[in-house]
C-alpha cells in the first residue's frame, strides 16, 4: 500500500504539476512562477514519502539574491530536498539523455534547467558557455552536484571542477549546501525507501567577483571543506530520530 502511494502520488504530482509549467515556462523568464510551482512538487513527493527536512541557515541568503548552490549527491531523493528547501528559483544543470523522457524532460526545458552534454570534453565545454550566458542574462539561481553522480557510501566523492569555473566566469556568489541523511534513506542502487528526517544546511556566501579561473582549486577545496565538516559534526545530531522503512 505504501509503495502503491509513493508511486501514485509521484505520478500525479508530475502529470498535474507539469500542465502550468508547460503553459507557464516559456514566459516566465526568471522562474519566478515556475520556481513555487517546482517546490510545490518538491514538497508534496517528499510529503507523501513522509521526509521531513530540517533547514538550517536560511538567514545566509538575501530574499532576491541569485547564487550558485553546491551541493553533495548522497541519494536520488537530492533534487527533491533541495527545490524544497532552498527559496531562491532554481534552475540546475542536467545531462541531456533526461530531456528525452517525455513530459517530463519537455517540463524540465519549460522550466529552464540546462542541457549538459557530457559525450566529449569540446561538448561539454560548449555546455558551459551556453549555460553561462543563460546564468548572466537571468535572475534565478542555480543548483550544481560537482560530484557528478551519486556516492555509493555516505562519504564525498572527488569534485570535478567544471561547476567551479562556471561560478568564477558567471561572477555570482557560491553557496554550500549539506544534505545529511538522504544517503540512509534511499542509497544508490537500492529499492529499499525509508520514511525519516534530513538536516539541509545552507552556508554563507563565498564571493566570486575577484576570483580567477586559476582558483577554481581553492574555491572546490573551500566548497568541499565546509561540507565535509558538516556532515562531520551533524552526523550525531541527524540520527536521535529513527528512519523506519517505508517500502522495499
Amino acid at each position: 500500500m505504501r509503495l502503491t502511494w509513493a508511486l501514485s502520488n509521484l505520478f500525479i504530482s508530475i502529470a498535474v504539476l507539469s500542465i502550468p509549467i508547460l503553459a507557464l515556462g516559456w514566459v516566465d523568464k526568471n522562474k519566478w512562477i515556475v520556481g513555487k510551482i517546482t517546490r510545490i512538487w518538491a514538497k508534496w513527493v517528499l510529503w507523501s514519502l513522509r521526509i521531513k527536512c530540517e533547514i538550517r541557515g536560511l538567514e545566509n541568503l538575501s530574499t532576491n539574491g541569485q547564487y550558485i548552490f553546491i551541493s553533495n549527491h548522497e541519494s536520488a531523493l537530492d533534487i527533491l530536498i533541495c527545490l524544497s528547501c532552498i527559496p531562491s528559483n532554481i534552475v540546475f544543470l542536467a545531462k541531456k539523455e533526461l530531456f528525452k523522457i517525455p513530459i517530463f524532460g519537455w517540463a524540465m526545458l519549460a522550466a529552464g534547467m540546462i542541457k549538459i552534454d557530457r559525450q566529449n570534453k569540446e561538448m561539454a565545454i560548449k555546455s558551459i558557455d551556453n549555460a553561462i550566458a543563460k546564468i548572466r542574462n537571468a535572475q534565478f539561481s542555480t543548483l550544481l552536484f560537482p560530484e557528478g553522480t551519486r556516492s555509493d557510501v555516505d562519504e564525498l566523492l572527488q569534485f570535478k571542477k567544471g561547476g567551479f569555473i562556471l561560478a568564477i566566469r558567471s561572477e555570482l556568489p557560491v553557496v554550500p549546501v549539506t544534505i545529511i541523511g538522504a544517503h540512509s534513506l534511499l542509497p544508490k542502487r537500492s529499492l529499499k525507501l525509508s520514511k525519516g528526517k534530513i538536516i539541509f544546511i545552507i552556508d554563507e556566501p563565498i564571493d566570486t567577483f575577484n576570483l580567477k579561473k586559476e582558483d577554481k582549486n581553492k574555491l572546490l577545496d573551500q566548497c568541499r571543506s565546509t561540507i565535509i565538516y558538516n556532515k562531520k559534526n551533524y552526523n550525531d545530531n541527524l540520527y536521535n530520530f529513527t528512519n523506519e522503512p517505508l517500502f522495499i
